[in-house]
């Protein structure tokens, strides 16, 4: 029983100890299990140790399933060509052309705006036009050529080709100055006056060619297309009209063109990689000048090798002049002299003389061919001087046509020719019509003002071109009993000829594919294994022939035609034996046959030089 009137604390203390110990265990309970202190900052978040394995786990299947989704397609290209152009016309729209003109009035009293009015400029002429065909082994393409695949990263293949170069000069200082004139120059208004407009660009080059027909007369002008190696033909085709053109329109295509890379491909395209051991491509100047050079290195080399066979000759004779006198008897005889020895003299002696003789005249001969001491050998183009009149005058990237002074030589490819077809050509350059699709033009040249090119006047027609065939047949003999006749067919392969001889009766076609009968030489020439002789004439007949020869005492004479059809409507006759053939037949028969006996030498590397022009050769007089 508690005592009235007690201590508060000591009647209370139990309970105060009691809710002390509860306020602890609820501290406890809430800053170490509800709000742990052991919590773990992760990815811009905390978690407990406990949730943090959970997240990670979460997190790495998220990216396992990223890993094993299929890659999504990138965006397609867009092209910006038209927002670039935009571009372009916005970086003058704020600017006004108009500013300190004379303002006409109209009759409403309105200022109106006066427009520029340009004359174009004139682009002058082509000249000094000249053509030359070469017919050598090329590297040619086996895939298409683009600008994703050129030339030179393109897989080629040596084969014959038939390739017709037209070179021409243009004078660009005038060209230049004519664009000045026309629109920066001290006739063009202060104002109107714009060098962006001043500086011409080369768009074009065209050339056209005419094909003798049958009858004797030339055909009408075709367009020639750019070769086949020509990586940008399909940027170059020619856009004549403005409405013509892509995306852009003729801003974006003058700074594509203007670039220093498509000018030189515009101007001056790359050949073919010559294969053949002695031939190189040059343009027609200089490819006269390496014409005969080559033909002097030739005839040098034939003239050493007399030069060398004489003298070989020589020390043969006096080796076998001392073995003579060394296995003669000598008889001594009173008075002191050999009598045998001077019989021996005697009578050798007019054989002796003989051969001193032809001796002496076959040196005079060399010491003609010779260059007599100190008068020096006619001077020639050497191999480097070829060369480096080459890189005179080809373009580069830093070409700037608006400082040269010196003619523009250009030049165009023809890769399409046809053996025993003629051709003659001519050419024209043209420029960028810098104002095409604008009201920029005076009235005389308005109606120019849709023209995206202005052209040059074309070129002088060249000197006809005969492009020579490349299989040929000769009938040489004929056995009368069977009707048949021996053709001997000559087929041109990689830079040679190779012929057979073909048994053919009447009904039966002329030549087929036969194996190569030339063995494999050992500086490794390349040798076709399998040649086609196939002809398409079919032997019709053989008929006599009964005439008389030609000159002036001509004699009646009997021989037989051969008649054959190449297409099977028309029949023609060829003679029977070399001996009635024509004169153009038979100087054709002895150029192959003399072409035929030509050592085969190896291909060339591709993008190498002849070898025979890039070493010095001992002994060239004609080098300086």
């Amino acid at each position: 029983m508690s005592k009235k009137g007690g201590n508060f604390f000591e009647e209370h203390i139990e309970k105060m100890v009691l809710a002390i110990v509860g306020l602890v265990c609820v501290w406890l309970l809430i800053t170490r299990i509800l709000i742990s202190p052991n919590a773990i900052s992760y990815d811009n978040d905390k978690f407990s140790s406990g949730d943090i394995d959970d997240y990670i786990s979460r997190q790495a299947g998220i990216l396992e399933d990223k890993l094993n989704r299929k890659p999504e397609p990138p965006p397609g290209y867009e092209p910006r060509l038209d927002d670039f152009s935009a571009l372009l016309d916005l970086a003058i729209s704020d600017i006004d052309v108009s500013v300190g003109l004379p303002q006409p009035v109209h009759s409403s009293g309105q200022a109106g705006v006066k427009k520029r009015a340009y004359r174009l400029p004139q682009i002058g002429e082509v000249n000094e036009v000249s053509v030359e065909h070469l017919r050598a082994v090329a590297y040619v393409p086996v895939e298409e050529i683009d600008e994703e695949n050129t030339y030179d990263q393109a897989e080629v293949g040596p084969n014959d080709i038939d390739f017709v170069t037209v070179q021409a000069k243009f004078d660009v200082a005038r060209l230049v100055e004519s664009f000045y004139e026309s629109f920066a120059g001290r006739n063009v208004q202060e104002q109107w006056r714009d060098p962006c407009l001043a500086r011409p660009v080369f768009a074009a080059v065209q050339m056209r060619r005419q094909q003798l027909l049958p009858d004797g007369t030339w055909g009408g002008w075709q367009r020639v297309p750019r070769t086949r190696i020509d990586a940008r033909r399909a940027m170059f085709e020619v856009i004549e009209e403005v409405n013509d053109l892509p995306a852009g329109g003729i801003k974006v295509r003058m700074i594509r063109f203007a670039e220093g890379q498509s000018q030189m491909g515009l101007l001056q395209p790359a050949a073919y990689q010559i294969a053949s051991a002695k031939q190189e491509w040059f343009p027609p100047s200089l490819h006269k000048e390496f014409a005969k050079y080559r033909s002097q290195m030739e005839a040098r080399q034939k003239r050493e090798q007399r030069v060398a066979a004489r003298e070989e000759l020589k020390k043969e004779r006096e080796k076998a002049r001392a073995s003579r006198r060394s296995r003669a008897p000598r008889i001594r005889m009173p008075g002191g002299t050999d009598e045998d020895e001077d019989e021996g003299d005697s009578g050798d002696h007019r054989v002796s003389r003989r051969s001193s003789t032809r001796r002496d005249r076959g040196e005079r001969r060399v010491e003609k061919e010779r260059p007599a001491k100190g008068r020096e050998a006619p001077k020639t183009a050497s191999a480097s001087d070829i060369y480096d009149k080459f890189d005179e005058i080809l373009l580069t990237k830093e070409s700037d046509f608006i400082r040269t002074r010196q003619p523009l030589v250009f030049w165009a490819h023809d890769d399409t020719v046809e053996p025993e077809r003629c051709y003659r050509y001519r050419i024209r350059l043209g420029v960028f019509n810098p104002i095409a699709g604008t009201e920029q033009f005076s009235e005389q040249d308005r109606h120019l003002k849709n023209k995206v090119v202005l052209w040059s006047e074309f070129s002088d027609t060249t000197e006809p071109v005969e492009i020579p065939g490349m299989l040929y047949f000769f009938p040489c003999e004929i056995a009368e009993a069977r009707r048949a006749v021996t053709v001997q067919v000559c087929r041109y392969v990689l830079g040679y000829w190779y012929c057979n001889d073909f048994m053919v009766k009447p009904g039966e076609v002329i030549g087929k594919v036969t194996k190569s009968e030339t063995s494999q030489p050992e500086e490794a020439a390349v040798v076709p294994e399998r040649i086609d002789y196939t002809t398409g004439a079919v032997l019709v007949d053989v008929a006599p022939v009964n005439d008389f020869s030609a000159g002036k005492n001509p004699r009646a004479r009997r021989y037989f035609d051969m008649l054959y059809s190449s297409d099977g409507a028309d029949i023609e006759r060829m003679p029977i034996k070399s001996r009635y053939w024509g004169e153009e037949l038979q100087s054709r028969f002895a150029e192959i046959k003399k072409s035929e006996k030509a050592p085969r030498e190896p291909l060339r590397e591709k993008g190498s030089r002849m070898a025979e022009l890039r070493r010095d050769v001992p002994g060239q007089e004609y080098e300086e």
